[in-house]
């Protein structure tokens, strides 16, 4: 059954899709803010696949300890760690979780009765005494959250297996439109599966006993978890252009288009961190070695599509940089990773340059980055942490520089472009600015992380303040109004004015904020 859709800015030059037509057609048209259907976040056409191979048929899948962590309560009983081969460890801070926007199935996790929340308000599904989240991530239309009793709860949209557990109801969807507002609050419309919009843990028993969880990863219809020993669990499912769905090969070569239960990969092995796109996804092993997969039409896989193994690339295969590798990170259709020297690469879509390869005024842009490329605008500075949205990107350096670029025309970057040099801007026919070329710092923010959404950003500070900006249809920034918000703006009310921030994630229509708990 049908659900709502929500509002999402859609260029209308769709410069995205896999026919775009460089920058002169697409900076004479103005966005608009328009509804987008539930089944995807982003707000253009999803790419499609780029090149892989698949595994043959009939073969069966190929199946440094670290300190020991504090025994969570709750916790399955843990072998010998020499014998275990752990890589990664798990977090422990318990978590307050606070949560905002506008959402069609969910995605707040606040039930089926709550709907709309204007700004950031405590999740009572996940309090730290009776939950414990250790660690959350948004995706487009979905979250999952990992407990410190190594449980994943998820919640939202489960269209196409997201949430990794069946939520099938035979309850009546209510026609939100036909509802009396009047005998319902602003924040209170119902109607939504119970079972989507709560947060809800997936059943042990779909993994191995014993498999501990050290990050969760979600993108737009795709959710994946790694394990202390760097294996990776994955569920849901990669979209092309057309809307054909794609997410493994199994054991006997077939091609599983859904899955909708967790499954290990097995083509990932010692997997310290991922990071996933729209419809792509990466991840970083111990070696410092990249791997993608996933759709890559805008070459976001780092490699080359070819319309005969389009479907091939849902194999995970190198991504080559000329140093190691220390993190990754995506936007919905370009990829990034830091190296060793903090330096910074990209790859993918460019359109806008949110790859952060230069535009120019006078130059058609370059669309696609392939191969990998370095951002040298970033000059002088070492990035430890980066991600990007549809067309804009932010990364955070070690010095606490929150630098921004990408386009600029509904607020994305967070800074007055106006009062930049013409040399770091693009304008269209009318000269409104478009386009940020230029890597930039967001002024007076001193930041540990940020967070890109579609077309929105939030920057959690050294002082565990929370900064927002860009696109608000539907209340992501948790600022109390639905106006964009062009300019940085402290995200203060009651809920987090005395909580120290330390982690933001912004999905399509919505955000969530982490706090450590007190104790």
């Amino acid at each position: 059954m049908g659900k709502k859709a929500f509002k999402q800015r859609m260029p209308q030059d769709q410069a995205a899709n896999s026919e775009a037509k460089g920058l002169a057609a697409a900076v004479k048209k103005t966005p608009t803010k328009q509804k987008a259907t539930k089944e995807k976040a982003a707000d253009v056409g999803a790419p499609t696949e780029a090149v892989g191979r698949p595994p043959k048929r009939k073969q069966e899948a190929v199946t440094d300890d670290a300190p020991k962590q504090p025994k969570a309560a709750g916790l399955r009983k843990r072998p010998k760690l020499e014998k275990r081969g752990i890589i990664n460890r798990a977090p422990n801070q318990k978590l307050n979780v606070y949560v905002c926007g506008d959402v069609s199935a969910g995605e707040i996790g606040l039930g089926p009765d709550v709907k709309k929340v204007k700004r950031p308000r405590l999740n009572p599904n996940l309090l730290p005494d009776s939950i414990g989240v250790v660690q959350v991530a948004t995706g487009g239309m979905h979250a999952l959250a990992l407990t410190h009793d190594n449980k994943i709860l998820s919640w939202g949209v489960n269209d196409l297996g997201a949430l990794g557990r069946n939520t099938d109801w035979e309850g009546r969807l209510v026609d939100i439109a036909d509802a009396d507002a009047d005998a319902k609050s602003d924040d209170s419309d119902g109607g939504m599966n119970p079972l989507e919009s709560t947060p809800t843990a997936i059943p042990e028993d779909s993994f191995p006993q014993n498999t501990i969880f050290t990050q969760v990863a979600a993108g737009g219809s795709a959710s994946f978890a790694v394990t202390d020993g760097g294996r990776v669990y994955g569920w849901g499912t990669f979209r092309n252009n057309e809307g054909k769905s794609a997410f493994m090969f199994d054991k006997r070569g077939e091609l599983v288009e859904e899955q909708r239960t967790p499954v290990l990969l097995p083509n990932l092995k010692n997997i310290t961190q991922i990071a996933c796109g729209a419809d792509h996804a990466l991840a970083l092993d111990k070696s410092g070695r990249i791997h993608s997969w996933g759709n890559g039409q805008q070459s976001q896989l780092g490699r080359r599509v070819f319309e005969r193994t389009k479907t091939a690339t849902v194999v995970p295969s190198g991504v080559s940089i000329p140093k190691r590798a220390i993190a990754v990170g995506c936007g919905s259709y370009h990829s990034f990773a830091i190296d060793s020297d903090g330096s910074l690469w990209a790859w993918g879509l460019n359109s806008y340059g949110e790859a952060g390869i230069p535009i120019s005024q006078d130059e058609e842009p370059r669309q696609i980055v392939h191969p990998p490329q370095r951002v040298e605008s970033i000059t002088g500075k070492k990035v430890k942490s980066v991600q990007g949205g549809a067309h804009h990107s932010v990364a955070v350096t070690t010095d606490g520089d929150c630098l921004v670029w990408g386009r600029t025309d509904g607020g994305q970057c967070g800074i007055d472009v106006r009062s930049l040099a013409d040399e770091n801007v693009v304008k269209d026919s009318r000269g409104n600015i478009r386009i940020l070329s230029i890597p930039t710092a967001v002024p007076g923010i001193k930041a540990t992380m940020a967070a890109a959404g579609s077309d929105h950003t939030i920057a959690i500070t050294t002082d565990g303040k929370a900064y927002s900006w860009g696109f608000n249809a539907t209340f992501q920034l948790g600022q109390g109004v639905d106006d964009d918000i062009e300019i940085a703006t402290l995200i203060d009310n009651t809920a987090l004015r005395n909580a120290k921030a330390n982690w933001a994630g912004a999905g399509g229509q919505y955000s969530i904020i982490t706090a450590p708990a007190e104790g």
